[in-house]
């Protein structure tokens, strides 16, 4: 939680996956790989979880923008895909242990009225057995989806370098 008279950071990156099912770890090895950079800049956040979480709606609540990063079973042109995300509640149950970036993004929507520009930077992953490490292939799609990441915080003006950072990245889980 945010200190008091403290601004919210303006954007989170929330890369999530399980690093111990090959290329379903994309998301946090993004982390991984933005975590310096991100930690350099003013108003964005890195978060790196095994899957979103809704303890972490409080916490984003007063953002202007999300980004979401994930592994993708499904065949992407050349390996990546950001897909904008509208708030939805359909189809979800309490207790579901699939929560997605639409209905977390219309859990925000319904508990704080809140409605930030949200994207998923999916990220297509090719071998999801048991054991660490991505594919040689995941590895470079991941790779080119934490530069894109970069490359969209500055052109929206986002990315400032500062030392009064209030986005240094954090890693629930």
């Amino acid at each position: 939680m945010l200190a008091p008279g403290t601004a919210a950071p303006a954007c989170w990156v929330i890369a999530f996956g399980n690093p111990q099912r090959g290329d379903d770890g994309i998301g946090p090895y993004v982390a991984e790989r933005l975590s310096d950079t991100i930690g350099r800049m003013n108003g964005v956040v890195l978060c790196s979880l095994p899957q979103l979480d809704l303890t972490l709606l409080e916490e984003i609540q007063g953002a202007d923008h999300l980004i979401f990063v994930d592994a993708s079973v499904e065949a992407l042109d050349n390996g990546l895909r950001w897909s904008p995300v509208t708030p939805e509640l359909n189809g979800w149950a309490m207790g579901s242990h699939q929560l997605t970036p639409t209905v977390f993004l219309g859990l925000l929507h319904l508990l704080y009225q809140r409605r930030p520009t949200a994207w998923v930077l999916s990220v297509q992953g090719r071998q999801f057995d048991l054991g660490e490490g991505l594919s040689a292939d995941a590895r470079r799609d991941a790779d080119r989806a934490a530069a894109q990441i970069v490359d969209w915080l500055y052109l929206h003006g986002i990315a400032l370098d500062g030392h009064n950072n209030r986005g240094k990245g954090r890693n629930h889980g």
